[in-house]
């Protein structure tokens, strides 16, 4: 009898966990509907009931404490996209008071963490540097550095890496060649075009297997002899 009744609240928790969860999108769409009509302060009361729900289900302290790891990369990145940009909206709304400037450099880093090396990570990066663009931050540096560490400091080199590997010598050398582009500003635009449309690219291209040949039998060969050439010479 004992262990039924201290089973019953378990189970009449889970039950309304089951249903919160159920509604989580609902929650978050009601927030971003508020969002673009200017009512932050209701934004903000969704966006942290969505994160409530999702600390809950698994089974952390709060919203900071979410990782990607909490969740399966191949059935939840529609859902890892989302709270990306969500983390995203609430550092903006948050930025705007000095007393919250806290809370938003969290969720910055949380933005950043839920960003980094995910296929949407070009998406990521482009939002934080149009936001850079067009809006004046009070903590500006919150979000510069976010984009620095989503584009600028990350370790891939898509076509380089496709056709050679992460670890490869020839690829680190690329690396090299990338961060003297970022010391200037001109580079930093070439990096971020070069990016944008590798990324695209190389997804295609995993798939397709006469580009795995044309990769290994034309853009190696150029890679190559381009790092035992030119490229010695441009990073020494």
């Amino acid at each position: 009898m004992a262990m039924a009744a201290k089973k019953r609240p378990e189970n009449e928790r889970s039950i309304v966990l089951n249903h919160r969860f159920e509604h989580r999108i609902t929650v978050a769409r009601f927030g971003k509907e508020s969002m673009d009509a200017g009512n932050y302060a209701n934004a903000l009361l969704k966006y942290n009931e969505y994160f409530r729900i999702m600390a809950d289900v698994k089974q952390v302290k709060d919203a900071y404490s979410l990782t990607p790891k909490n969740f399966d990369p191949k059935k939840d990145l529609r859902e890892m996209l989302m709270m990306s940009h969500l983390y995203f909206e609430m550092a903006r709304i948050y930025d705007a008071s000095p007393r919250f400037s806290e809370e938003a450099k969290k969720c910055v880093d949380q933005f950043v963490l839920f960003s980094i090396d995910q296929p949407y990570q070009v998406i990521n990066s482009e939002l934080a540097r149009k936001s850079l663009r067009k809006r004046s931050f009070k903590n500006p540096k919150f979000f510069r550095d976010a984009y620095e560490q989503i584009f600028v400091k990350s370790k891939r080199c898509y076509i380089v890496t496709f056709c050679y590997g992460d670890t490869h010598p020839i690829t680190n050398q690329y690396r090299k060649l990338k961060d003297l582009l970022l010391e200037y500003k001109a580079g930093q635009e070439l990096v971020r075009i070069y990016y944008s449309y590798s990324s695209r690219a190389v997804e295609n291209w995993k798939g397709n297997f006469f580009m795995q040949v044309f990769a290994k039998i034309i853009i190696r060969p150029i890679l190559l002899l381009f790092s035992k050439t030119l490229l010695p010479l441009i990073i020494k």
